[in-house]
């Protein structure tokens, strides 16, 4: 072991003299950087090298640092190249600072000498104090006042943080951005932490009146990683008002009034109200009141605040006796239709006196409809219906309809329908502007198109290039058909046994005076089925057909066979064991008679096959005597006499006696 050593030792040793003859020198491999720690922490300032040949210090602001353990030792193995230095037990005072890495040279001629870039080692402290600032003072109080609608510059400082904290601005729980980058100056020195200033220029709402404002500080020094500064905000703005009790269903003579008005100010504001067209202040107070009221105190009052930031809005409020609608109408209606053009607007105006003023509704009633429907919004619900981009669809007859509420009850009245009739240009329906239909060979077909147009229209039907004009026996054009809508119609062209040349695109044109429109519709031809084919299908159907059928008939003869033997066996034995068949059995024997003949035959001397089947060479059984034997089947022997006989039961059984025997 010793002589590895030595061997080892000199193997290093040449190496070394080795890597300076061939000029290789040492360098960094990783150098240390920034790195932070928490008082009393420990800390590892990172330095290895490469092909070390020197010796490793370290230096901490420009002096020199010895290995002293417990608080500065390696923290690699130094001879394999690790200089690591390991921090310990870290003190602001003692280790906060920039530290450097230094290797001395390889040999006493080399130039490899390192010296690592200077990396700071941060011992955390945390920050002394946040405080909020406003309008460049310090804020007391804990309440900053500021205005609405307006910018505001407000400044968080932190001080004697080490690093210097990351400040943030809260408006309650929610984060807030600074309009500014926050700015960090050190104190005296680098121990002694960091001055950091973070201003926020922010425009307040009223909504924000009363909420916290905070300034947070995180810090990882921290026992709770963060400390704040936190102020009420005072959020001053001008007034806004509303009606908290607007009159309704006034009576006159009847009711009294009383419309309160409500101010949102801050700081507080003064309620003024006025009666519309006269600058006198009708009062001062919140509540507007009417005793008795009467028809002179109809009309229209206004509410306004006004504090030292300036004046609300101003609110209008009617007071008025309120009658039914009457005289509604439509402007200008008259006995003759209200005229348009398709593509353009129509306009309706509908009138009618009330108070309170009425709320007017709109109805339609198109051509086959039998009950007018309400129209939405989109087309109208106030006074004046218009009606942009019409086309025929819009044709018919329209309402109008004013009603108001008087006393819980809602009154109406219903104007004189206006009919309206539009003139323009073809429109086809869009169903029918392009599509495909397919037909069978040789089936007649009609293809059909409806449009609209006013006046009259002109139309033709082509395929390709031909125009189809009547007389021509295999393609027909059918008279117009006027449809329900007024000025509407369905065209029609009638194509008689279809042949293949026929599929292709056929054009449908029409136009009047105003413009033109077409359609295109493709016409596909389907062959039917060849003839062979569906006499092939037919034919193996039948097929299958039979053989299910001989199947079944099979299966249910042979069912019956077997029905039939059990039952006879079942039905003998029946008799038998009720001593009844037509007489009497005593002492092992049956007696059978009847008015003709009487038979007593030993059972011994009958078998089972005779009294089955007639007899054939096995006497109608389906086994040989052995088979019969072999698997117990009673043996019965038959012997005719023209005297009565008797018969024997062998096994206590016979199957049929009343069908197989002739008594």
């Amino acid at each position: 072991m010793k002589f590895k050593g030595f061997f080892a030792m000199l193997a290093f040793a040449l190496n070394c003299d080795a890597l300076s003859l061939r000029g290789i020198k040492q360098s960094f491999e990783k150098q240390a950087t920034e790195t932070e720690v928490n008082p009393g922490g420990t800390a590892v300032m990172d330095c290895k090298v490469i092909n070390k040949g020197g010796s490793c210090v370290w230096q901490k602001d420009r002096r020199l640092i010895g290995i002293y353990p417990g608080k500065y030792e390696w923290s690699g193995d130094p001879e394999q190249g690790d200089c690591s230095l390991k921090v310990l037990s870290a003190r602001a005072d003692l280790d906060d600072g920039l530290w450097e890495c230094q290797v001395t040279a390889s040999t006493f001629d080399s130039v490899d000498y390192l010296n690592s870039e200077p990396a700071r080692l941060i011992v955390r402290a945390p920050p002394s104090s946040v405080e909020i600032y406003y309008n460049s003072s310090k804020d007391s109080t804990a309440i900053v006042t500021v205005n609405s609608e307006t910018k505001n510059r407000i400044k968080c400082i932190s001080e004697e943080g080490n690093p210097p904290p990351s400040l943030l601005w809260f408006l309650g729980n929610q984060q807030i951005d600074s309009a500014y980058d926050q700015s960090d100056d050190p104190l005296d020195g680098l121990s002694k932490g960091w001055r950091s200033i973070l201003e926020l220029d922010y425009t307040f709402r009223k909504d924000d009146n009363g909420k916290m404002l905070r300034c947070v500080a995180n810090h990882e020094a921290l026992s709770e990683k963060t400390l704040e500064a936190k102020a009420m905000l005072n959020v001053q703005y001008v007034p806004t008002i509303s009606i908290s009790q607007a009159p309704d269903d006034i009576e006159e003579a009847n009711d009294s009034v009383f419309v309160t008005c409500v101010a949102d100010a801050n700081p507080p504001a003064t309620i003024i109200w006025r009666k519309l067209g006269s600058p006198e202040i009708v009062s001062i107070q919140d509540k507007l009141e009417f005793i008795q009221i009467n028809r002179t105190n109809s009309g229209t009052y206004t509410c306004e605040a006004k504090n030292e930031l300036g004046a609300s809005e101003v609110i209008q409020v009617e007071i008025t006796v309120k009658y039914p609608p009457n005289d509604v109408k439509i402007e200008g209606v008259t006995n003759a239709p209200v005229t348009g053009v398709v593509g353009g607007s129509v306009r309706l105006e509908c009138r009618a006196d009330s108070v309170p003023k009425p709320h007017f509704s709109w109805f339609r009633k198109t051509d086959g409809q039998k009950e007018a429907i309400l129209i939405g919004e989109k087309a109208g619900m106030g006074e004046y219906l218009v009606l942009n981009n019409v086309s025929y669809r819009d044709q018919g007859e329209y309402f109008c309809e004013a009603s108001n509420k008087i006393k819980g009850n809602i009154r109406k009245a219903r104007s004189k329908p206006a009919i309206l009739r539009l003139s323009g240009p073809p429109e086809i329906g869009p169903r029918f502007s392009e599509r495909t239909i397919t037909v069978e060979l040789g089936k007649d077909t009609t293809i059909h198109v409806e449009f609209c147009a006013e006046p009259a229209p002109h139309h033709l039907w082509r395929m390709g290039s031909t125009v189809i004009t009547e007389g021509n026996g295999k393609f027909t054009p059918l008279a117009l058909v006027p449809t329900r809508r007024p000025s509407c119609y369905e065209a029609k062209l009638a194509i008689q046994r279809v042949e293949l040349e026929d599929a292709g695109t056929y054009e449908f044109h029409v136009d009047n005076s105003r413009g033109s429109a077409h359609a295109t519709i493709s016409l596909r031809v389907a062959e039917p089925v060849p003839l062979t084919a569906v006499v092939a299908v037919i034919t193996g159907c039948l097929v299958f057909l039979i053989l299910i059928t001989l199947c079944l008939l099979y299966a249910f003869r042979s069912d019956r066979w077997c029905f039939r033997v059990k039952d006879e066996l079942k039905s003998s034995a029946d008799l038998l064991d009720n001593g009844k068949l037509n007489g009497h059995m005593k002492n092992g024997y049956v007696s059978a008679s009847s008015s003709q003949s009487s038979v007593k035959s030993k059972a011994s001397d009958l078998r089972y096959s005779d009294l089955q089947l007639p007899k054939s060479s096995n006497n109608g059984s389906m086994r040989s005597k052995a088979d019969q034997v072999a698997h117990g089947l009673p043996s019965v022997t038959a012997i005719p006499s023209p005297k009565p006989e008797i018969i024997h039961i062998t096994n206590g059984s016979i199957s049929n006696l009343k069908d197989k025997v002739d008594v």
